[in-house]
């Protein structure tokens, strides 16, 4: 999916060089980003590790030991390497419990809005998500917002764990530089990504980490996606 529209470039602020670039594009993560599911990641893993007989889990120590990949992500909330027959079992209990929440869930409060302001301005957009391929356009298509992005990006085949070779595997597919782009999400990796790949990145506080580990990357963290978009537009300069 490309788009044929010549993107219009905005300044933004570039805090750590002290200078001023541009932004052509931004690169949305999906999962408690666009898509307001983060408290049901968090409660299905809590439900996962419940009813697999681990040891209890709580959102504060979820949000405090959330990262990539997801089976790191277990060891830290087991506080030890998970058996290979429990982590099968762990893996199947949560993806039983989010599959039973997702119908309920939908986009974030803002989505719909930042998606028309961002292209109101002429800058483009895409998906970039971790999120099943297949999944993710389904999802994508139901809530009627394919349209706003050139191209859309969910894990094909095996998981990656980090999201850094996806990005930049997106971004070689859009034939962007990465000093045009403007990466939003809301995890450790999203931000980590971002630095390795040279895109600019700003995090969003969904609630899947504790805030203050977000403001331990050193990109802007914002409470709300208006907020997420002053970056895309210099509106934050």
């Amino acid at each position: 999916m490309r788009s044929s529209r010549t993107p219009r470039r905005e300044t933004v602020a570039v805090s750590e060089a002290g200078v001023r670039a541009e932004v052509a594009h931004v690169v949305w993560d999906w999962n408690g980003t666009l898509f307001d599911d983060a408290d049901a990641l968090i409660q299905s893993t809590i439900e996962a590790f419940e009813v697999t007989g681990l040891p209890p889990v709580t959102v504060e120590q979820y949000r405090r030991q959330h990262t990539q990949p997801i089976d790191l992500f277990y060891d830290r909330l087991f506080g030890a390497p998970v058996p290979p027959d429990l982590r099968s079992a762990l893996h199947a209990a949560f993806h039983e419990a989010y599959s039973r929440r997702r119908p309920t869930l939908s986009l974030a409060a803002e989505a719909r809005e930042v998606l028309g302001a961002i292209a109101a301005r002429g800058l483009s957009q895409s998906l970039l998500s971790m999120h099943p391929h297949d999944r993710l356009t389904s999802l994508v298509d139901g809530f009627g917002i394919t349209g706003h992005f050139a191209r859309i990006d969910g894990q094909r085949g095996p998981d990656r764990g980090f999201k850094r070779a996806h990005l930049a595997e997106h971004l070689s597919q859009l034939r962007l530089a990465g000093d045009v782009v403007l990466l939003i999400g809301d995890s450790v990796d999203d931000a980590v990504a971002a630095k390795e790949v040279g895109t600019r990145c700003v995090l969003y506080a969904s609630g899947l980490h504790a805030t203050e580990v977000l403001a331990e990357q050193g990109v802007p963290v914002v409470t709300s996606l208006r907020a997420a978009i002053e970056h895309a537009t210099g509106e934050s300069r």
